[in-house]
């Protein structure tokens, strides 16, 4: 049975992290890397491309979805030191429900490194369980009609218990795009799927984020 703590922690941590990242030694591709010999290009989400500062992607966010500033949450992880921008949206793809989407400012650049769309939850109380799965196979399907480097690639690998990478892939400049599909055991009476959730990352540099690190020597 699926550990319930480990992917509510994974899921959790995906929300403000930007360092997590799948390497080859945990997941293995399916097959290929792409169906298409044109390269994948990872470069953000919609209008918000990595390398914005936080003025710029406040005006990306409000011509992607008509959302002020007002309504972006803000904050700054407490061991990273990177900024956090928070916003809520729905019907990112059809009948895939609400949806959250973060962006990830570095600690040092002060500028997008790191994006995570998340569906399912702790976005809604009640996730339906085949809309998050059919958003994963219809993101799946369209990440996986473009090219991806060998190294780090995956395709519906199993993680552990109730957590699944459906795709990682990077372009060839390193960007990566990520799946993660997290399905905890629900408790004593509740339905299963309730804890259903979907995470959808774009990462700048997986291997190398600009994140607070201590340096040596210090302590």
């Amino acid at each position: 049975m699926p550990n319930p703590l480990k992917p509510i922690v994974i899921i959790l941590s995906l929300i403000f992290s930007g360092v997590f990242f799948i390497g080859t030694g945990l997941a293995k591709p399916d097959s290929g890397t792409g169906t298409s010999q044109q390269w994948a290009v990872v470069n953000g989400f919609r209008s918000a491309q990595f390398g914005m500062n936080e003025r710029d992607l406040i005006k990306a966010i409000r011509g992607d979805f008509g959302i002020g500033k007002k309504q972006v949450s803000r904050q700054i992880h407490p061991n990273e030191k990177t900024i956090t921008l928070g916003i809520s949206v729905s019907k990112l793809l059809p009948e895939s429900g609400d949806a959250k989407v973060f962006y990830i400012l570095g600690y040092k650049s002060k500028r997008l490194i790191h994006i995570n769309v998340i569906w399912g939850r702790p976005v809604m109380k009640n996730p339906n369980a085949e809309a998050v799965v059919a958003t994963a196979n219809q993101l799946r399907n369209h990440f996986m009609q473009k090219k991806y480097q060998k190294e780090g690639f995956a395709l519906n690998a199993q993680l552990g218990e109730g957590v699944i990478l459906v795709f990682q892939g990077k372009d060839r400049k390193g960007r990566a795009a990520r799946l993660l599909l997290s399905n905890p055991k629900s408790e004593g009476d509740k339905k299963a799927g309730e804890n259903i959730a979907l995470t959808l990352s774009y990462i700048e540099k997986p291997e190398d984020p600009d994140v607070f690190r201590i340096k040596e020597g210090d302590f």
